[in-house]
């Protein structure tokens, strides 16, 4: 008989020939052979890997929900097929949790585990303490199916060594406290990753102390307890990691044994406003309402985006912190929600708010300024109208020139255009580009606006009399 404090330290492989019975919903079976042998026994990284090369050869994107990123994915694959763990490192809200999620996907829906185990435990690799001594002295050991895991660990300056690895205490047992107790092992959040993703979300803010834990856990597999005991703890997980760059407020430095251990991706914004415009759309949460046709989806993105690239707009420049994707994903929302609430069938202007209150609610969390000498609504609104600008020089450059003075003398004979109201169908010049610009009938409103405003900004024929109101003002000057 092994003594109870052997299984600390002992490394236990059940194969075929020493397994007791498994049984699993009541009845017995083999685990060796047919269906089952498939969820036991691989590691994290073998499942990975294995799933990882199974896309390769069929030609699909592994990460197929993550837009753009074509270079960081390639990355990703090499370091996963190669079984490192990885440090994601970007500003905020630019899909670091995204990426580890789409990770945790290529592991198997469920796996084979030890019933009553806190860490799920192999029935052949047993790590936990309890497992390996059922697995080693009982006839029979009960199983059950758990789901993949992904587990989260937010960086906190005040983390303790409980919270992160639990309560490992040789002493409890020598005391004669039950080797379930407890007392005696009580998994913190990164055990509860065995056999699963463990994502370290901000891993800067965590202690330089955790870090060395951490460290140790990772590279040495084992943990040295308070009380000096070192504990051997084979966990089974692939660490993903998450931080902001050097010297963005909340972020320390990680220390370098534990940085030793990964390969760094760097993940940042959007290249393209197309692609910002799809992680908008993809991530809304009110996905179904009025439409939000696709010069509304540029502005809204691009207000975003001009707040990062500096890009000619008045204040930019004096923006630190910028808004992420996050800013853009609410803007959607935000209008929609208006539009949805007025009962139009697609946005219009009108749903930014008067004073664009709708995109400063998505945006002034989201930002931080330089010094407060201007005011983040200044700023914002700025922004917006910078983008509104550009989106209608693209919408004025569609009208083609034999078609302008039709589409002017269709306008003229509306008088003032109330956009919600008014009968247009009948002007043929000014339904047929209106009609080019749209994909459905519900955009015909919205459209009919955007050509007012964009020919309002880029000539001034035509003036705005409210909101969705506009008049014809006469040939430009």
């Amino acid at each position: 008989m092994v003594e109870v404090e052997d299984y600390l330290f002992r490394e236990v492989r059940i194969t075929e020939s020493n397994a007791p019975k498994f049984i699993l919903n009541g009845e017995e079976v083999d685990i060796w052979n047919g269906e089952l042998s498939s969820y036991h026994s691989l590691s994290v990284a073998d499942y990975v890997r294995k799933n990882l090369l199974r896309f390769e050869a069929k030609g699909i994107d592994p990460f197929s929900e993550i837009i753009g990123k074509k270079a960081e994915k390639e990355m990703l694959k090499n370091a996963l097929l190669s079984g490192s763990n990885v440090l994601f490192k970007g500003m905020k809200g630019y899909g670091k949790t995204t990426f580890s999620k789409a990770i945790a996907k290529l592991l198997p829906d469920r796996l084979l585990a030890v019933k009553g185990c806190k860490i799920n435990d192999d029935p052949t690799k047993p790590v936990c303490f309890s497992c390996k001594r059922a697995l080693l002295e009982d006839e029979e050991v009960e199983l059950t199916w758990v789901g993949r895991k992904w587990v989260r660990i937010l960086g906190d300056p005040m983390m303790t060594t409980r919270q992160l690895i639990g309560g490992l205490s040789i002493q409890k047992i020598r005391e004669g406290y039950d080797i379930d107790s407890p007392e005696v092992f009580t998994p913190g959040r990164i055990l509860k990753a065995h056999r699963g993703i463990a994502y370290v979300d901000e891993l800067g803010a965590i202690p330089s102390a955790m870090q060395t834990l951490l460290h140790e856990l990772l590279e040495e597999k084992q943990i040295t307890t308070p009380e000096g005991d070192i504990i051997p703890l084979k966990i089974d997980t692939i660490f993903i990691s998450s931080t902001n760059p050097a010297n963005y407020r909340g972020t320390a430095d990680i220390k370098e044994p534990l940085l030793d251990r990964m390969e760094e991706i760097f993940i940042g914004p959007p290249e393209t406003l197309e692609e910002e415009i799809l992680i908008g759309l993809q991530n809304m949460k009110l996905k179904d309402g009025p439409i939000i046709p696709d010069w509304h989806l540029r502005i809204l993105a691009r207000t975003v985006r001009l707040a990062r690239t500096h890009d000619g707009s008045r204040f930019a420049s004096r923006i630190e912190v910028e808004p992420s994707c996050r800013a853009t994903i609410k803007l959607f929302d935000h209008v929609r929600a208006s539009a949805l609430r007025a009962n139009r069938e697609a946005i219009i202007l009108a749903d930014y708010g008067r004073n664009y209150e709708n995109i400063k609610l998505g945006m002034r969390s989201r930002m931080e300024l330089d010094y407060e000498d201007v005011s983040k609504d200044e700023v914002i609104s700025a922004l917006v109208e910078d983008a509104i600008n550009r989106t209608s020089m693209e919408i004025y450059s569609k009208i083609p020139k034999g078609e302008f003075g039709g589409i002017m003398e269709d306008i003229s004979s509306l008088g003032e255009i109330d956009v919600e109201r008014v009968e247009f169908s009948d002007r043929e010049n000014l339904f047929s580009f209106i009609n080019r610009l749209c994909h459905s009938p519900a955009e015909y409103r919205s459209a009919l606006e955007i050509l007012l405003e964009s020919l309002r900004r880029c000539t001034g024929m035509v003036t705005k009399v409210d909101f969705g109101k506009y008049e014809y003002a006469g040939k430009a000057a």
